[in-house]
């Protein structure tokens, strides 16, 4: 990352280009701090304990300053504290400074500096698919773009950046050296007679800490599995969109994609259906990254391979059961109409290897530390249909898509001769209640 940029101005002095990591579960200013201090930062910056991110700093002896200092994206978190906002503005010479905040929380990875506009606009393009509810302020029917004094304005206790205390050097690095040097010389003989092996005592294993071997182990188990979200599902919809039904006499019946790792692996299967069709009229015909076996005199598949766009859990912020009670479901109630069925099952917690302690035990699980969760996902409708569920899927990972080719005879809202079927999981944040 590039050096920060700090803007003097006359009643706060602002700091643009922290790094910013989300904070999932209760005690945000505990785990804000961990993060702060695994990063060796000198300031840091959440509001409250209940932050949705935590932004970092690391500021250079000779850059130290003895005003007090505030987030400028923090401050615009402050000022649109609900909804999805981005905001890009020219920052003097110091380029294009986009941020986006969501519910009141910095996005992790903005609070960046770009050298133009369209550098800026290729990573909002990112950004909209992670939150496809994101409005860029000073666009049509989006808030206006704060000026500076604005920002200025916004700086509180809330945004200020605390100073973190760590251990400074009182000599310069080479008399530090030589001191070192000169206890190793006196102590380490005196520590090898102390340690012989006949004059050992069996020391016992080093403590663990539970709780934080625990958040080790879940960052692992969310970082193992992706979410495809808009922009995987938008993928998948479009090879199924763009499959021919009927090529060189040839009919589709059948296609199917599944996820292995960051690719979809997809196939379709075609019926000889035609008196003049043959393997060479389907060869003539086929895309060229298509690759073709012929299970029989009348039947084909074709497999193919196409990016799946998925981005890792450890990356997202779900939202919790409850919200997704109050707000998924109901955008899935009022889409009903267009499918056969959508079914959701009941939250589960995400299943996670116990971590071990130094004598190959597992480690207890301390009680209410916040993780994830998970709930089954079954759609069936119309190919027609699927593009209205694009907005709402923002925390899902698909783990079969189908596409299925029949006769119908009375099409309807419900059911068409190109029917889809959807099998996944919706993430979810878990937060077990403290009593």
């Amino acid at each position: 990352m590039s050096e920060p940029l700090i803007l003097s101005l006359p009643s706060a002095t602002l700091v643009f280009g922290l790094d910013w990591f989300p904070l999932i579960g209760a005690r945000a200013d505990r785990l804000g701090m961990r993060i702060a201090r695994r990063h060796r930062s000198t300031h840091c910056v959440l509001a409250g304990d209940a932050a949705g991110s935590v932004g970092v700093l690391t500021l250079k002896a000779g850059r130290q300053h003895k005003n007090v200092l505030h987030s400028a994206a923090q401050n615009v978190a402050v000022l649109f504290a609900s909804g999805t906002m981005a905001l890009l503005m020219e920052v003097g010479a110091a380029g294009h400074w986009l941020v986006a905040v969501h519910e009141g929380a910095v996005v992790a990875r903005t609070d960046r500096f770009y050298p133009s506009r369209l550098a800026a606009e290729e990573v909002l393009a990112e950004l909209r698919l992670a939150y496809p509810q994101l409005r860029i302020l000073g666009a049509p029917g989006a808030p206006g773009v704060p000026d500076m004094a604005a920002i200025e304005a916004a700086s509180s206790a809330a945004t200020q950046l605390r100073r973190i205390a760590g251990w400074r050097p009182f000599f310069p690095w080479p008399v530090q050296c030589f001191a070192l040097a000169l206890v190793l010389v006196l102590l380490v003989p005196a520590a090898w007679r102390a340690l012989r092996p006949d004059r050992a005592v069996a020391a016992g294993p080093a403590q663990e800490d539970p709780a934080q071997a625990w958040r080790d182990a879940i960052s692992r188990s969310a970082q193992g599995r992706l979410v495809h979200g808009l922009q995987g599902t938008r993928t998948l919809l479009e090879a199924f969109y763009e499959l021919p039904v009927n090529m060189g006499g040839w009919r589709l019946l059948q296609a199917e994609c599944a996820p292995h790792g960051a690719q979809w692996h997809c196939q379709a299967r075609y019926e000889r259906r035609e008196t003049g069709a043959s393997n060479q009229s389907l060869l003539e015909n086929i895309r060229v990254d298509w690759k073709v076996e012929f299970a029989s005199l009348d039947h084909a598949d074709a497999s193919w391979r196409i990016a799946a766009g998925g981005i890792p859990l450890a990356h997202r912020r779900p939202a919790d059961s409850r919200e997704n009670e109050r707000r998924f479901f109901s955008a899935l109630q009022g889409l009903r109409a267009g499918f056969a069925q959508l079914r959701v099952g009941k939250t589960l917690p995400l299943p996670i290897p116990a971590p071990l302690d130094g004598q190959g035990r597992p480690i207890a699980r301390p009680a209410h530390l916040p993780a994830y969760a998970s709930r089954s996902l079954q759609i069936v409708g119309p190919l027609r249909s699927a593009g209205l569920l694009l907005p709402h899927l923002s925390f899902i990972a698909w783990n079969k898509a189908m596409l299925t080719l029949r006769e119908v005879n009375a099409p309807g809202a419900r059911d068409s001769g190109l029917t889809l079927t959807l099998q996944g999981v919706l993430y979810e944040s878990e937060n077990p209640a403290v009593p």
